[in-house]
């Protein structure tokens, strides 16, 4: 994260609740809708509700549906499967940008012939 990031991301924190019961109450009143909604009806700028809403994505509360809309997650199932979906897709995308900027140089698992725990290993590039 850079210096400007950083200091952006501590300037906006004490404010990120608020507006995270903004779009829940706005999702909860109006149902599914695409962020540009979001961000007309609220007043919020693009980076601003995008960041939201992919934390809340993050967190399980809300996902998308098939047209390509937020909506409000359903159920405690619902929002575990789309946190648990949330993390295999940051680990494919780390695991892809290792491979591509050569800092994962091979990624192997060990099997155990007699059963158990699976092993799986990543040689870093220390280049």
């Amino acid at each position: 994260m850079s210096k400007a990031s950083y200091q952006a991301h501590e300037e906006i924190k004490p404010k990120k609740q608020s507006m995270e019961q903004q779009i829940h109450s706005y999702l909860e009143s109006k149902g599914a809708t695409n962020l540009q909604m979001i961000e007309f009806h609220l007043g919020l700028k693009n980076q601003t509700a995008s960041a939201r809403l992919s934390e809340m994505h993050d967190k399980g509360i809300v996902t998308f549906d098939p047209y390509g809309a937020y909506r409000l997650t359903h159920n405690e199932e619902e929002k575990q499967q789309i946190i648990l979906t949330r993390e295999r897709e940051k680990h494919d995308k780390w695991i892809a940008q290792g491979y591509k900027n050569k800092w994962i140089e091979q990624i192997y698992a060990q099997v155990p012939e007699s059963g158990g725990h699976t092993e799986v290993r990543m040689l870093f590039n220390d280049k």
